[in-house]
């Protein structure tokens, strides 16, 4: 078997197997479900963990190896029949590193964008909202309201005290919370 063959065989393997990652990244399929549980240290590079980390960036992980093999094999098989064979070797080494170290500072780069997601729903007291499932009278049951926080449109269980049902679109008053995700809501006055 050709140096040639060998690059393409890894370089299609690599591509073919980072592409059904990113189908199930897009498809909401989080990284962390592969980690099949493993806990013990020595496992770890199973879980996408680093074996190794320049300044923060998690280099060699499964992904950042996939990266390695695809770019470089690629570089490897596309130059191989115009070059040294030692020339080859290097240029695809660096191209694989190069495409791992760029992966790494993109990956880095997209969890700085992201955010808990979580709301701090205290800063609801004392707004203003507007029913969107009917609330049950005297905490008999949850409704929902809707409202504006933290700049998002976001839809909240709710309950209320007062002795009337308080109907779908209806302005209510937010007095306080029961738990963590569930207002207490009153007629507005």
């Amino acid at each position: 078997m050709t140096l040639q063959q060998i690059a393409f065989i890894l370089a299609v393997t690599a591509t073919v197997i980072m592409l059904i990652f990113l189908l199930l990244m897009i498809f909401g399929v989080d990284d962390s479900t592969f980690d099949g549980g493993f806990q013990d240290a020595d496992l770890d590079f199973l879980a996408d963990e680093p074996l190794s980390a320049i300044s923060g960036l998690k280099i060699l992980t499964i992904r950042g190896m996939l990266v390695f093999f695809s770019i470089g094999g690629w570089v490897v098989f596309i130059i191989a029949p115009f070059m040294h064979i030692l020339l080859v070797l290097l240029l695809g080494l660096l191209a694989g590193i190069l495409a791992s170290y760029l992966q790494a500072i993109a990956f880095k780069a997209a969890l700085n964008l992201e955010s808990s997601g979580n709301l701090d729903y205290k800063r609801t007291i004392g707004k203003v909202a507007t029913v969107y499932i009917r609330i049950p009278k005297e905490r008999s049951g949850k409704g929902k309201v809707i409202l504006t926080l933290e700049d998002r449109f976001i839809e909240v269980d709710a309950i209320t005290d007062d002795h009337l049902d308080l109907l779908s679109k209806t302005m209510v008053d937010i007095v306080g919370l029961e738990n963590d995700t569930t207002l207490v809501v009153s007629m507005k006055k």
